[in-house]
């Protein structure tokens, strides 16, 4: 089966270069923008699995309306902590700020924790997906939840901020269940300059 990966139009965090992480921000009038644009572009899908947080829910209602959609949670972006909300120049002089980025320490949820929720979400799509006979569906989540994803499952096989995502853009990529794995097979959407 393949999966079209696309990750939410802009917010008025990501605008700003905010980590919004687990916010629960809505789309920018330039993030609807970018998902009517995008969406003529984009295969047909027969089903959505969409992460529960708003900017999700918006795109995906731009980029395939009338598709019916399931809520998966595990699919919510990863959450920063003390700097959701936050810009890297409001943050730069903060000492354990500039450790955090260096990957000296956590703050906020654990990569690891990101990486499970990656692995259980595509796990549910799979089994969803093969349950029901699609062929072809859409996943609209998060930036950082689809570098975990990838990172872990995808192929070509590439670090964690090389399958980094523009705002709604993607890959197309074939599911296999067993084992787990999504093979890239190209980009989608609003593709990186």
């Amino acid at each position: 089966m393949e999966l079209i990966l696309i990750r939410h139009g802009m917010t008025p965090g990501n605008l700003e270069r905010r980590f919004v992480g687990s916010l629960d921000q809505p789309l920018a009038p330039q993030g609807e923008a970018l998902a009517r644009a995008v969406a003529p572009t984009l295969p047909p899908v027969e089903h959505l699995y969409v992460s529960p947080l708003t900017r999700c829910r918006q795109t995906a209602g731009l980029l395939w309306e009338g598709v019916e959609r399931t809520t998966v949670p595990n699919l919510r972006e990863t959450d920063f902590g003390p700097y959701e909300g936050k810009c890297h120049a409001e943050l730069q002089d903060d000492p354990v700020y500039r450790r955090w980025l260096s990957g000296e320490l956590s703050v906020g949820e654990p990569i690891e924790n990101c990486n499970r929720r990656a692995a259980a979400a595509l796990e549910e799509i799979a089994r969803d997906c093969a349950a029901r006979g699609w062929k072809r569906a859409g996943v609209v989540a998060h930036g950082g939840l689809f570098m975990s994803m990838l990172s872990q499952f995808g192929v070509p096989r590439r670090a964690y901020y090389d399958w980094l995502f523009e705002n709604c853009g993607g890959y197309r990529a074939e599911l296999t269940a067993d084992p787990l794995t999504l093979t890239v097979t190209g980009a989608v959407g609003k593709v990186r300059e």
